[in-house]
């Protein structure tokens, strides 16, 4: 009798479980189909979709290499213009430094040169001044 209750109490919890388990397994049936159609409509577009990818990559990889090439060439310009800059920036100060000492020799000299005059001037006029007649005051 034992066995029999047992198996009956056996019985009973397995159709339970058959019961209680029929509205989880149409929800993952559900599922499963929604789910197959979803891979069937990305399988179909795929290939599309990878095509497009593909594209973009090739064009990114363009661009890249577009703005790395121009990117160069500015550099290479700059570095060339810097030099210029520095190398006009030497020659620069070459020439003032050069220019700065005779400048200011010729300058001296001429001023000299100007005083010397003038006052060869104001003495040759005092001496034609006194010969022949009273100097004017």
């Amino acid at each position: 009798m034992f066995l029999e209750i047992v198996v009956t109490i056996l019985g009973i919890a397995f159709v339970l479980f058959a019961v209680f388990s029929i509205p989880p397994l149409l929800q993952l049936r559900k599922t499963a189909e929604a789910i197959a159609v979803t891979l069937q409509t990305l399988n179909e577009n795929l290939p599309g979709i990878l095509r497009n990818l593909e594209r973009i990559t090739a064009n990114v990889n363009e661009a890249t290499f577009t703005v790395n090439r121009q990117v160069e060439e500015l550099s290479d310009s700059f570095r060339k213009l810097h030099r210029q800059i520095v190398f006009l920036s030497d020659m620069g100060r070459i020439v003032q430094a050069g220019a700065r000492i005779p400048v200011l020799n010729t300058l001296t000299t001429l001023a000299a040169l100007a005083k010397g005059v003038s006052v060869f001037l104001n003495v040759m006029n005092e001496k034609s001044d006194r010969p022949g007649s009273p100097p004017e005051k």
